[in-house]
């Protein structure tokens, strides 16, 4: 699979076993009310949610809006309100294999 990829009618794989820095690839998660993002393989990455309710989709090197405060270690992301598109950015890396599983 690659980052973007849908794994399931509710799940998007955000990132895939990530070991450089990164724009991310948007996804469509209109239909979520809530969702959550299990970061995961991180050594030492940061990774940053980002958010947009743009009309169309942004291109992947558009970060828009960052959602919560940088991620340096494996954990889960709540995002409690709805977004039309979704990525994860790993923004700096040294160290690690990253991944993100978005959850609608």
């Amino acid at each position: 699979m690659a980052s973007g990829d849908q794994i399931d009618k509710d799940a998007f794989l955000l990132l895939d076993g990530v070991t450089a820095t990164g724009d991310g690839v948007w996804v469509d998660t209109k239909r979520f009310k809530v969702s959550s993002i299990h970061v995961f393989g991180i050594t030492t990455a940061t990774v940053q949610v980002r958010g947009s309710n743009a009309r169309t989709k942004p291109a992947n090197n558009v970060d828009a809006i960052q959602i919560g405060a940088n991620i340096t270690a494996d954990g889960i992301v709540s995002i409690a309100y709805p977004l039309r598109w979704i990525k994860c950015k790993v923004s700096a890396y040294t160290s690690g294999t990253v991944s993100a599983v978005l959850q609608g």
